[in-house]
């Protein structure tokens, strides 16, 4: 059994969307959390296996969500919208704290 549960019209339509949601605001249930920077290719060129997101205050963050995290893609408002809330690794938030250069406030 697949652990894909689009088939048919729809699954084509998702995949179309997928591949041009570069520049995409990404929306989790927390809120925002991001734009579409690029697509990440492994297992095949017919479909991303991978979004990486620009994240934080000054997009600082780069995150990378599989596309079985994406539970919606609404192209009229150029959204995708994650089932849960991506959250960084520790080194990515050990970057983030560093390219703020140690000031504080």
């Amino acid at each position: 059994m697949s652990n894909r549960k689009d088939n048919g019209p729809s699954a084509i339509d998702r995949d179309y969307w997928l591949h041009r949601s570069e520049g995409f605001r990404v929306d989790s249930p927390d809120g925002r959390v991001g734009f579409v920077e690029e697509l990440r290719f492994g297992s095949s060129m017919d479909r991303p296996d991978a979004l990486a997101v620009r994240a934080g205050l000054f997009g600082r963050l780069l995150l990378i969500v599989p596309v079985e995290q994406v539970e919606a893609i609404l192209p009229q408002e150029r959204r995708i919208v994650l089932r849960a809330s991506p959250r960084p690794t520790a080194i990515e938030r050990l970057r983030a704290l560093r390219g703020r250069g140690g000031r504080e406030g």
